[in-house]
């Protein structure tokens, strides 16, 4: 089943003008699936490595579920965690089920298995590598509490061929004023610099060092000036991480995410998009296509745009993206489903590409 081509112009319209102009059904252009959500990385911006989570999605069941998402229209697939690369049936699961149909399909590491499992990720359908990493080697590895991470995730991104890889960085206190420096790093092993923004609403964050992370002054302007000049973000991106970290009193946009994105959880928990926010059903108990097509999955992803929730900035891109221009949504979003190099999107739109990381 295909998404229709008024898909976006209706989340659009019913986000911007009125919720009467929404499609009446959803049809998430992404799904991001955590097979395991352990983690063997011990990040003091993550609590996911404090808890021995269950795994509760086998193979079969994983292989059933990345052919619903395909059958469901979703085009991008993203895999994360936790670490996926801990999940031993990953690559069983990425061969065995029917993934010609995604346009892309991301997995979210933090790369201490890369070396170790390159082969794997080379033969298998994932076209994108998205590595954790936020700061230069003794930054990062203070950061995510693992001595020798940052070179080890780095030798395995050596080894990646006919992949994009891509650093995923959250924009912090502690790493500000390396951004420029990690960005040549990123250049050198032909990997682009993708942002996160830290959030204080996440469940996987309540115990966070967010003190020792949160930018202020000098660490805030840098960040700033980097998003704004070397990532050449939109200047509505820019001015709303400004404001954020300076925590000054802004409006936020209508949340989109439940119209675009899918969760998933090892518990098989399957959530609107949204972490904070209860999950809507059980893929242990329906299918897929059944809980997308609830009424439950719906009207949470309606209270979403009307801002009935704790709030976290996961996805805020888009959000920002449809509330200022429609072209820049269709821009900002294209990219979930067209599977274009970020270099081509550029070339077309005279801007940089955004993308919506998902991780701890």
């Amino acid at each position: 089943m295909s998404v229709s081509v008024s898909y976006l112009p209706r989340v659009w319209m019913g986000s911007q003008i009125s919720t009467r102009l929404l499609p009446s059904k959803i049809r998430p252009l992404s799904a991001h699936i955590k097979l395991t959500e352990n983690c063997q990385a011990r990040c003091i911006s993550c609590d996911y490595w404090k808890t021995r989570w269950p795994e509760s999605i086998n193979t079969e069941r994983a292989i059933h579920l990345v052919n619903e998402c395909s059958g469901s229209g979703i085009r991008s697939l993203r895999l994360t965690g936790g670490e996926p690369l801990l999940r031993k049936d990953m690559f069983q699961v990425l061969k065995q089920a029917k993934t010609s149909s995604f346009k892309n399909i991301i997995i979210q590491t933090n790369g201490l298995l890369l070396k170790k499992l390159h082969k794997e990720v080379n033969e298998s359908p994932i076209t994108k590598v998205a590595v954790s990493v936020d700061g230069l080697e003794k930054t990062n590895d203070l950061i995510r509490g693992i001595n020798g991470y940052f070179g080890l995730a780095l030798e395995g991104i050596r080894l990646l061929r006919g992949k994009e890889v891509a650093l995923s960085v959250t924009l912090n206190k502690i790493s500000a004023q390396e951004l420029g420096r990690l960005k040549e790093v990123a250049n050198d092993v032909g990997a682009k610099i993708e942002t996160n923004i830290l959030s204080r609403s996440l469940f996987f964050l309540k115990d966070a060092d967010m003190a020792s992370m949160w930018p202020e002054g000098a660490d805030a302007a840098e960040i700033e000036r980097f998003v704004r000049d070397e990532l050449k973000r939109p200047g509505y991106e820019v001015e709303y991480i400004r404001r954020y970290y300076n925590h000054e009193a802004m409006a936020e946009p209508p949340c989109v995410l439940g119209f675009l994105q899918v969760f998933v959880l090892s518990s098989g928990d399957v959530l609107t998009g949204c972490y904070p926010l209860k999950p809507v059903g059980n893929i242990m108990k329906d299918s897929l296509e059944t809980i997308l097509a609830s009424e439950a999955y719906y009207i949470q992803s309606l209270a979403m745009l009307r801002r009935e929730c704790p709030g976290c900035t996961c996805g805020v891109e888009s959000s920002l993206a449809m509330k200022h221009a429609a072209s820049s949504a269709v821009f900002e979003l294209s990219q979930l489903i067209t599977g274009q190099s970020g270099r081509k999107r550029e070339e077309a739109m005279g801007v940089a590409p955004a993308e919506n990381p998902s991780r701890p």
